[in-house]
């Protein structure tokens, strides 16, 4: 007979101990992990797939928005592994000792480097040519320097963007970290929120719309109080299946976008939900070691094991 145990079953409690001491596992070795994750983005038909029929959804959710007369419709999409793909950058910490870091990835930025996801351009540059609007809103900063008067990091972004041939790519219309924050108990709060509002409200670009879909590769993309263990965001997809892929119009009129996931093995928040660091008295899941976080990546399995 066979059976689904979890992984700390099977292992002795002596084993757990050693590996909870175990300093001498790197970060090179946490990095080479995510191999086989960068070569299915990168090499795999079936991510092409995953991209392509996000973006044909999205464009068929886009004409169902056009036929019900909504106006002014706007699509909202993240930009990194939404619509531009990072994976090299992700490839080159694989033989590294170092995890993503804003010094790293802001060169990467600067690079201009980035190709378009699948299926990216054409999707945004259709919603563009008939009578929609794209947003790109991203959790990338505007600029390297906090202090400087230049947003480089911007410029990069939207020249990236250009070079792989998007439409509609401007200040008003590529959203960045820090634009429309607010302050919130006496902190800056720089929730994508605020700059899906400012679409909706015409702070973006002096013109109100309809946000009929979000696009990304995070549930956060979609709603940021999704919560941040993997249970909850489990439970939180499950609350709203019926987002997921659809554009909703209720009977009095108002408008549930359609909530469309685009393919990421190689990070996101549901990495950093799997960890628990509280059981190594840490405050945050980024405090933990490479060895700490490598042995709540095997706790988290479930195995089948023949018997």
């Amino acid at each position: 007979m066979s059976k689904l145990i979890p992984l700390t079953a099977l292992v002795p409690a002596l084993l757990v101990s050693q590996l909870q001491q175990d300093t001498a596992f790197t970060g090179q070795q946490l990095n080479q992990q995510g191999m086989l994750a960068v070569n299915w983005v990168q090499q795999s038909g079936e991510y092409r797939a995953l991209a392509y029929q996000a973006f044909n959804i999205a464009k068929f959710n886009f004409d169902i928005a056009k036929s019900k007369k909504i106006a002014r419709p706007a699509i909202i999409v993240d930009i990194d592994e939404t619509v531009l793909d990072n994976s090299p950058y992700q490839a080159g910490l694989l033989d590294s000792n170092q995890g993503f870091e804003l010094s790293t990835w802001n060169q990467w930025i600067k690079a201009e480097k980035a190709k378009a996801v699948p299926g990216a351009v054409e999707f945004v540059n259709y919603v563009n040519k008939n009578g929609g609007k794209v947003f790109f809103v991203s959790n990338r900063n505007a600029k390297s320097v906090k202090t400087s008067k230049i947003n480089d990091l911007e410029i990069s972004t939207i020249n990236n963007l250009k070079a792989v041939g998007f439409t509609g790519v401007n200040e008003n219309t590529v959203l960045l970290k820090g634009e429309f924050s607010k302050i919130i108990n006496g902190k800056e709060d720089n929730s994508k929120q605020w700059r899906v509002d400012a679409v909706k409200n015409g702070s973006a670009d002096k013109t109100k719309y309809t946000v009929v879909a979000l696009i990304g590769d995070n549930l956060n993309d979609f709603d940021e109080t999704i919560g941040k263990t993997n249970q909850e965001r489990r439970d939180f997809t499950d609350k709203y299946r019926h987002a997921y892929g659809m554009l909703n119009i209720t009977k009095t009129g108002k408008i549930q976008p359609a909530y469309i996931a685009m393919p990421n093995p190689m990070y996101g928040n549901w990495e950093t939900g799997m960890y628990n660091p509280k059981a190594f008295n840490k405050q945050s899941a980024f405090d933990l070691t490479p060895a700490q976080r490598n042995q709540q990546r095997r706790e988290s399995l479930t195995r089948w094991v023949a018997q």
